[in-house]
């Protein structure tokens, strides 16, 4: 089915089919193992799995990489307790995946394949089939060759076969989960923090991790930092300008500690894709 059929058909679907889709689709696969990034899309298809096959029929792991952040284990902790079910913790080194590390622009096709072919064969020890991730039918309108990976690999992305989108799905999060704030905003790995062909390494992952944790502790969030040469350009929305610039001698001090010779501010506030 084309995108822009499945545009058509998806304005013609209510919030209540499309929920009636996936656990339709849930029930027919009887068991799953769900892929957790810790963020809310992912979330949403684990209360789903759960609440429809109930949790001796599905299980749930997160690979953790070099790419996570410590604000991911956060959330995976947050919305774990939620849930009343821990999700498995599996790591892999991409260090020395060199073609990984030089960040091409396909870095994302490479990576979801290695994510997700650690996961399928996780699913297999455990003897379940299917392997679940939760891509949402948003995703299709930004450039994701991730999805490339998940199509080899036959992935199913329940909620964006079903026209699932994150805007709805954060709606009735906020309705009927009680999710904090915090927890309903996008995560995205800290390799998109970087342009394409920049080389990356495990020190300036953690600088930045660093950086984006300070802030979200600050209360300012969403907030992406991205990679300038020898700098930083902050991106969060404009309702947190004042904040930033009332905290700038703080801000700036951490900052340079870290080495850091510039710090800016974007005043097109936060974007997603934006070295796409």
């Amino acid at each position: 089915m084309t995108t822009m059929n499945m545009k058509i058909n998806n304005e013609d679907k209510t919030f209540e089919k499309k929920i009636e889709e996936v656990q339709d689709k849930l029930r027919a696969l009887k068991r799953v193992l769900v892929a957790f990034s810790g963020g809310k899309d992912s979330f949403f298809l684990l209360k789903a799995a759960v609440e429809t096959l109930g949790k001796e029929n599905v299980a749930a792991c997160h690979v953790k990489t070099g790419f996570s952040s410590k604000n991911d284990q956060k959330r995976i902790n947050y919305f774990s307790q939620l849930l009343d079910f821990q999700p498995e913790v599996i790591e892999i080194d991409l260090s020395r995946e060199k073609f990984i590390m030089s960040n091409p622009r396909e870095r994302c096709y490479y990576c979801k394949k290695k994510i997700f072919s650690t996961l399928k064969k996780k699913a297999q020890e455990l003897g379940i089939e299917t392997v679940l991730d939760g891509t949402t039918y948003s995703d299709l309108s930004e450039y994701r060759p991730g999805l490339k990976a998940l199509e080899e690999l036959n992935i199913l992305s329940l909620l964006q076969d079903a026209g699932l989108t994150s805007a709805e799905i954060v709606e009735y999060l906020k309705k009927n989960a009680g999710i904090e704030e915090y927890f309903l905003t996008s995560s995205t790995c800290l390799a998109t923090r970087f342009p394409y062909d920049v080389q990356l390494d495990e020190r300036l992952l953690n600088i930045f991790d660093e950086l984006e944790e300070y802030f979200v502790n600050m209360g300012i969030y969403p907030v992406k930092i991205r990679f300038i040469p020898e700098g930083i350009r902050i991106e969060t929305p404009a309702r947190h300008f004042r904040e930033v610039l009332e905290n700038r001698d703080k801000i700036i001090d951490f900052c340079k500690k870290t080495g850091l010779k510039f710090v800016t501010l974007d005043l097109e506030g936060i974007k997603s894709g934006v070295w796409d």
